[in-house]
């Protein structure tokens, strides 16, 4: 593994696999953990220059580069939600890669919703402990963390399709959307082994490295229902 500390092994990515499933009426949108900001211009690109964009960061040298030209209004220095001090309330909140890393993601979804305008939406890529890859290598008696990916070293909880599905429920958010995304054909693997092909058919859902949900605020959601 790398001796980097794991904020600098991640890329700028501008998560273009998340960009279709942004709420296309959201004028206002909070990004929890934004990193060095690389969803912003995917943000800026879909919702247009009248948006509001938020970012909130941890880390301060990461807050620094997301605040060089990458689209945010504004990129707060801190842990969410304890970093948020005033009353602003957001059409969505995103968390890309963020709730696995979180030691109570439930209650951190609860928040995200307290913070939401009525009708409102939570977007988040999360990824999924039934890749294929994972799900053999298990099989084959291996977990081994690594710097990036579905076992990545930083990662304290770990979710399948259905899991995180509950979650969302639980924090007062119907499921408009749970789309797989990156497959391991795009990924990982050719589609010529039969093998492979198999394994994915009997279980569809190893296919995917991430899953994007999209949940709407019901009415009457929020964090008390967790």
């Amino acid at each position: 593994m790398s001796d980097l500390p794991q904020q600098d092994i991640y890329h700028d990515n501008a998560r273009l696999d998340v960009a279709p499933y942004i709420p296309a009426g959201a004028r206002s949108v909070l990004e929890v953990g934004c990193g060095k900001g690389g969803f912003g211009p995917t943000l800026r690109r879909a919702l247009g220059d009248r948006a509001r964009i938020v970012g909130i960061e941890a880390v301060p040298a990461q807050a620094a580069v997301a605040r060089s030209g990458h689209g945010f209004d504004e990129v707060v220095d801190g842990y969410f939600p304890q970093a948020l001090t005033g009353e602003e309330r957001f059409d969505l909140v995103c968390f890309n890669d963020v709730l696995e890393h979180v030691v109570d993601p439930w209650a951190t979804l609860g928040a995200a919703t307290d913070l939401l305008q009525p009708g409102g939406h939570v977007l988040a890529a999360i990824p999924s402990i039934q890749y294929a890859p994972v799900t053999i290598s298990l099989l084959r008696g291996r977990w081994d963390y690594t710097d990036e990916g579905t076992l990545d070293r930083t990662h304290v909880r770990f979710f399948t399709r259905g899991t995180m599905t509950e979650m969302f429920d639980r924090a007062g958010l119907d499921v408009v959307t749970c789309a797989g995304v990156n497959s391991v054909y795009e990924q990982r693997w050719s589609r010529r082994s039969p093998l492979r092909r198999a394994w994915t058919t009997l279980m569809p859902d190893a296919e995917w490295l991430h899953f994007v949900v999209l949940g709407r605020l019901r009415a009457g959601g929020g964090s008390r229902t967790v």
